[in-house]
């Protein structure tokens, strides 16, 4: 199983996208620089924190770009054995198709977790330099660690809800409908992402509880959270039904 996760992380080395990723993650830290700096010169009287900056962050990361970049990731991973007419040169191997898609889906989110430890590094290191030339209050690697394991859980939640994009792009055998999708997915989430109706949408759910706004907003933890895992549970069914049931031709 590990030589499967590993051909698979080298799969995305060889296309390159893992620069490429990782240079689509680091948008939202730079985003974040940009608004500290708006903020600073337009309301140079309001004071915010690193805490602050990266309370903000979480809406860009998990609701926007990451969403959109991690979608991407999954379409070529499951398409990609199509896309290249490899899939047929690999079934032969004594692996079972089951195996091959436990390897795929474990480099997916080996490859989330550390995108979104690289949004958070990155977040650090310009705010950092935020710090240098203007000063940011409880600037702090210990303010920032306390960050780091909601990314983490973010990253684990943003996994389980894209399980159906993989299957999409098994059923579609390429990288467009996937994508598309997610952009529909993302105008929905940002849509709901102030709308206490969001908690009952998967994508927006996720978000929420990484913020701990659910009990706020008068909704029961546990019910987002079997949502969740019901689209989840839905995607690597139909994921894993698909490949096993398919007729390559």
């Amino acid at each position: 199983m590990l030589n499967l996760i590993l051909c698979e992380l080298l799969k995305l080395k060889r296309s390159k996208m893992i620069p490429i990723s990782i240079m689509g993650v680091l948008s939202t830290p730079m985003l974040m620089l940009l608004e500290a700096l708006q903020t600073h010169f337009d309301k140079p009287e309001l004071a915010f924190t690193l805490a602050d900056i990266y309370k903000s962050s979480v809406l860009y990361s998990m609701l926007l770009t990451n969403m959109i970049i991690y979608v991407a990731i999954t379409a070529f991973l499951f398409s990609r054995e199509y896309s290249e007419n490899t899939l047929k040169t690999i079934i032969p191997i004594p692996v079972s198709r089951s195996k091959l898609l436990i390897g795929k889906f474990c480099a997916l989110l080996l490859w989330i977790l550390a995108l979104n430890f690289v949004t958070w590094a990155g977040i650090f290191m310009v705010c950092g330099l935020y710090h240098i030339v203007f000063t940011l209050e409880k600037y702090s690697f210990s303010s920032a660690i306390e960050w780091l394991p909601k990314y983490l859980l973010g990253g684990i939640l943003m996994f389980l809800t894209i399980s159906p994009f993989a299957f999409a792009a098994e059923k579609t055998k390429g990288f467009v409908a996937p994508v598309i999708g997610s952009a529909v997915i993302v105008m929905g989430s940002a849509a709901l992402a102030n709308h206490d109706w969001g908690a009952f949408y998967p994508w927006t759910a996720i978000f929420f509880l990484v913020q701990g706004k659910i009990n706020s907003n008068g909704y029961i933890t546990a019910l987002s959270i079997i949502i969740v895992l019901l689209l989840s549970a839905a995607g690597f069914v139909l994921t894993f039904y698909h490949l096993k049931t398919e007729d390559l031709k």
